[in-house]
């Protein structure tokens, strides 16, 4: 088996996921990782025997690298990006793809002008029930949808938002809970059940100590003239598992998925069925996962390279999720009804 050799750039709570889905991916190796903190990056790369860097870009001119991972806070996404592609590296970077669409659209015309493959960590995409939900919804099963949700109530305690100075903060993080914890579901929803064309939001400081919200509610409009609703907090103590749920005119289903659970309901014939699998959730803690979903992700980026084909969550993949969140922002913040796709013209 061919090597496929990776560096990783940040170790926060998600590095060790990826290691292992590295570990997990056949021919999957890992060279070396880059932070600037010398006695946790040490003893990082001793620990799964790979090189430490302070500057990330002298792990980039290494010759023996095919892709990096980007685990580190959502503003240097971009500029890592463009840096990566300008050094000829494929590139895997994690949730959200970037602050803005903008961002996103630059990340993405880098790697083209450079030949190099972008993909987003939606993980969600590639868990065993979400597979079967979006092949539910391409055959149409539950017919024509009427009405969609996500739902994102967890918590997290003021020592989460304390322990890095990126958190909580629009220069850093880009929002709250909108773009950081509810991005899967908000990821999922749009992946299942499409854009809608208008978004009406409000966003909320309700419990913690931050600049940014830890609450918002978004109204979706989509055509035809079906809704959708998006909830997400940070401030619901002990926080539950996040929830999707689609209504169509010849059933419904619920997806549990913080608990790994397909709740189906159907009108002709009549049916009420529940699949099950392992189930992976952040309720109450951010690193409340597993590596399976990651794994099988990376095992598509490497093939997409291999194959010359953009992966199933490929850079435009990941714009869209943020295209939605931006959307939230806008409306949340003018108070006002938000038409996609966005305006570019509006700031």
């Amino acid at each position: 088996m061919q090597r496929f050799r990776f560096g990783i750039i940040g170790i926060g709570n998600i590095a060790p996921v990826h290691v292992a889905a590295i570990q997990g991916t056949p021919g999957g190796e890992l060279v070396a990782i880059a932070t600037r903190n010398p006695e946790r990056g040490k003893a990082f790369a001793d620990q799964h025997g790979a090189a430490w860097y302070a500057d990330y870009r002298e792990l980039l001119a290494r010759s023996d690298i095919d892709a990096v991972t980007l685990c580190t806070p959502h503003d240097l996404h971009l500029p890592m990006t463009l840096a990566a592609a300008e050094s000829g590296k494929h590139v895997l970077c994690e949730k959200p793809m970037a602050l803005t669409v903008a961002e996103c659209d630059e990340m993405i015309q880098a790697c083209q002008r450079a030949g190099t493959t972008l993909g987003v960590v939606f993980q969600g995409r590639f868990e065993p029930l979400a597979v079967q939900l979006k092949a539910a919804f391409d055959t149409h099963q539950l017919g024509e949808l009427v009405w969609v949700s996500a739902n994102t109530v967890w918590y997290r305690s003021d020592e989460y938002y304390k322990s890095g100075p990126w958190r909580g903060t629009w220069a850093h993080e880009g929002g709250g809970v909108v773009i950081n914890q509810a991005i899967h579901a908000i990821d999922l929803l749009q992946w299942l059940a499409g854009r809608p064309r208008r978004v009406t939001a409000k966003a909320r400081t309700l419990h913690h100590s931050i600049e940014v919200e830890d609450a918002a509610l978004a109204l979706l409009e989509y055509p035809g003239g079906r809704l959708g609703l998006i909830q997400a907090t940070t401030a619901a103590f002990p926080g539950s598992p996040e929830r999707l749920e689609f209504y169509g005119t010849r059933g419904s289903v619920i997806y549990h998925k913080g608990q790994g659970r397909l709740e189906w309901h159907t009108v002709e014939p009549r049916e009420d069925r529940v699949v099950e699998a392992a189930a992976s959730s952040g309720a109450a803690a951010p690193m409340d996962l597993t590596a399976s979903a990651h794994t099988a992700q990376f095992q598509d980026f490497v093939e997409a390279v291999r194959d010359t084909r953009p992966p199933r969550v490929d850079g435009r993949e990941g714009r869209k999720s943020i295209e939605l969140v931006e959307a939230i922002y806008r409306s949340a913040r003018l108070d006002a009804p938000v038409e996609l796709p966005l305006d570019r013209n509006v700031v």
